[in-house]
């Protein structure tokens, strides 16, 4: 005689909800994937009314480097401190400066340990995000002097000033 175990069915029924939670996360993420990737966000584009400044701007003219930094996000602050160092040797280096993202409050004090001939930037109204559509911390965004975008690289990468793409 076999005997038959009380506590399967339970089991199974349990594995089945696991399976069907699983299942529906996953769609949940999907849909929420897709709808952020059909949405339509607008080409970055440099305007100082559309940000706090937090330490002025000492460049005029000329091209600008905004790096997107979170400042709790180590790894974005030491891409800034790389791209300060490799750019710091040209003969006219771009001005270096920081939008910071996804802060909530202003920043009282911050220290990223490079000179920022282009400023920083405090992006309260979530133009980063909502408007460009970015998500990426370190993010390294061209601009020309009148603001237009020449090009977005990721980080880890160095932009190249003589290129003028969109």
């Amino acid at each position: 005689m076999i005997a038959r175990i009380p506590s399967a069915p339970r089991a199974e029924r349990a594995a089945s909800l696991g399976l069907a939670l699983a299942v529906a996360a996953l769609v949940a993420l999907g849909i929420a994937w897709w709808r952020d990737g059909a949405r339509t966000y607008r080409r970055p584009a440099w305007e100082t009314s559309k940000f706090v400044p937090l330490a002025p701007a000492t460049a005029a003219g000329g091209e600008r480097w905004l790096v997107a930094v979170n400042l709790r996000c180590p790894h974005c602050q030491e891409h800034l401190r790389a791209l300060a160092r490799r750019i710091s040797p040209r003969a006219r280096p771009p001005a270096l400066g920081v939008i910071i993202v996804d802060q909530p409050t202003r920043p009282a004090r911050f220290d990223l340990g490079v000179s920022l001939a282009a400023g920083a930037w405090w992006d309260s109204a979530q133009v980063w995000r909502d408007t460009w559509g970015r998500r990426v911390y370190g993010e390294t965004f061209r601009f020309d002097a009148r603001g237009r975008l020449l090009s977005a690289t990721p980080v880890g990468t160095v932009p190249d000033s003589s290129a003028r793409r969109p």
